[in-house]
């Protein structure tokens, strides 16, 4: 898909957040209307960054969809799901570019790394690629 030059689907912030309440309506939680936001200003901030990427930070879907997922965990974007919405926002946008990813429950452990300061982006976008 990334040298296939077909345009590339990126989320909205209304997405984002659908995920996130769905997220917290399957698995428990906190959200507090109307979108749970706590921090929309870094939200903007990711969703810009891997559509118009400074400097060309973003080359490649992978490393876009390790940006989104990183960043929403690691700035703390919601009340609450942020490890949930992570990886479900960047499963969900690999998937509408047609990327495939298999998800184990290393998922879980390693969004817990992240949120605890305890993995890079680095780490997210080494573990995209292991799970292809």
């Amino acid at each position: 898909m990334e040298d296939s030059g077909k345009e590339i689907a990126y989320p909205s912030i209304e997405d984002i957040c659908e995920i996130n309440r769905r997220m917290i309506e399957e698995s428990d939680g906190l959200f507090f209307p109307p979108d749970n936001l706590l921090n929309l200003n870094s939200l903007e901030y990711i969703l810009t960054n891997i559509e118009f990427p400074f400097y060309e930070m973003y080359t490649t879907i992978k490393e876009k969809a390790a940006a989104l997922a990183y960043h929403i965990i690691s700035r703390h974007v919601f009340n609450d799901g942020n490890k949930r919405t992570a990886a479900q926002a960047a499963f969900e946008f690999l998937r509408a570019n047609d990327v495939s990813l298999f998800i184990d429950p290393s998922i879980v452990e390693l969004t817990e790394e992240i949120a605890e300061n305890r993995a890079t982006q680095s780490e997210v976008l080494k573990w995209l690629h292991e799970h292809q």
